[in-house]
């Protein structure tokens, strides 16, 4: 019974991350088509910033999604 509680509370917590890697992966990619960084990074173009937080949001989302199947 505590081994199926745990799990529960694992695969809530994982859907977590899964649901906020998906709007921080939205939000880049909208301001990447208005033409705005997420951030505002001084020294880098945002289409550099929103880019490298569209793809480690891009494999957070596969890692998650490998670990909820996998595991």
């Amino acid at each position: 019974m505590e081994q199926r509680e745990h799990h529960k509370r694992e695969l809530l917590f994982l859907i977590g991350f899964l649901i906020m890697f998906l709007i921080i992966f939205v939000i880049a990619f909208l301001n990447l088509k208005r033409g705005v960084p997420v951030f505002g990074i001084s020294g880098l173009p945002y289409i550099v910033e929103d880019m490298i937080i569209i793809v480690l949001s891009f494999i957070a989302i596969i890692k998650v999604v490998w670990h909820i199947i996998f595991y």
